[in-house]
C-alpha cells in the first residue's frame, strides 16, 4: 500500500504542479500582456516626448527664420519701384549714367496698354520695360550696366545691342532693354 500511496501522492503533486503552471499561464497571461502593452506604450510616449522636445528646441530656430524672411521680404519690397516714382527713377538712372560718362540719347516708354495695367493683390508686381539708347565708351557702358545691381530699386538689363558708328568713334551706341520691377501698390516700402 505504501507504493500505491506514493504513486497517488506523486500523481497528485504532478497534477498540482500542472494546475499551478496552467493557472500562471491562464491567470497571469492577461497581466503579462497588459504589462507588455504598457511597456510598448511607454516607449511610444517617450519617443513622442523626445520628438516634441526636438520641435520645441526648433521653435527658436523657426522664429529666427521667420524674422529673417520678414526682413528679406521688407528689403525686397523696399526695392520695388512705386509707379508714381518711375519717371524720377529714370532721371536717377540718367544721372548715374552721366556720372559714369554714359549719355542717354533716348528713353522709349512701354506701350500705353502696359502702362495702364493695374496691379492687384494677387499679382502685386509687374516688370515694366523701357528701351533706352545710350552713347559712350564700351567699357563705360559695361560698367554702368554692371553697377545697376547696386541701384536702390530693381533694375534689370536682360538685352542690349551695341552699334559701332564711324561718326562717334571711339564711342559706341547701345540700345538697352531696361526692366523695372514696379507696383502701384508699393508705397513707403510697403506692398
Amino acid at each position: 500500500m505504501a507504493l500505491l500511496e506514493r504513486r497517488v501522492l506523486i500523481i497528485g503533486l504532478a497534477v498540482y504542479v500542472v494546475l499551478a503552471i496552467a493557472a500562471v499561464f491562464l491567470l497571469y497571461q492577461p497581466r503579462l500582456k497588459a504589462r507588455q502593452e504598457s511597456s510598448a506604450q511607454a516607449v511610444q510616449l517617450q519617443k513622442q516626448l523626445d520628438e516634441t522636445r526636438a520641435r520645441v528646441k526648433g521653435i527658436g530656430n523657426l522664429r529666427e527664420r521667420v524674422a529673417e524672411l520678414q526682413q528679406a521680404n521688407a528689403q525686397f519690397i523696399a526695392r520695388v519701384v512705386p509707379r508714381s516714382q518711375m519717371l524720377s527713377m529714370l532721371r536717377q538712372l540718367a544721372q548715374l549714367g552721366a556720372d559714369r560718362k554714359v549719355r542717354f540719347l533716348e528713353i522709349a516708354p512701354p506701350s500705353l496698354d502696359t502702362l495702364l495695367q493695374q496691379e492687384s493683390p494677387t499679382a502685386p508686381l509687374r516688370t515694366v520695360p523701357f528701351f533706352v539708347t545710350v552713347q559712350g565708351r564700351y567699357i563705360d557702358i559695361g560698367q554702368y550696366v554692371e553697377g545697376l545691381d547696386k541701384f536702390p530699386y530693381f533694375v534689370r538689363v536682360p538685352d542690349f545691342e551695341v552699334t559701332a558708328r564711324e561718326d562717334i568713334r571711339p564711342e559706341v551706341e547701345a540700345k538697352l532693354l531696361v526692366n523695372l520691377v514696379a507696383s502701384s501698390l508699393a508705397t513707403g516700402g510697403k506692398l
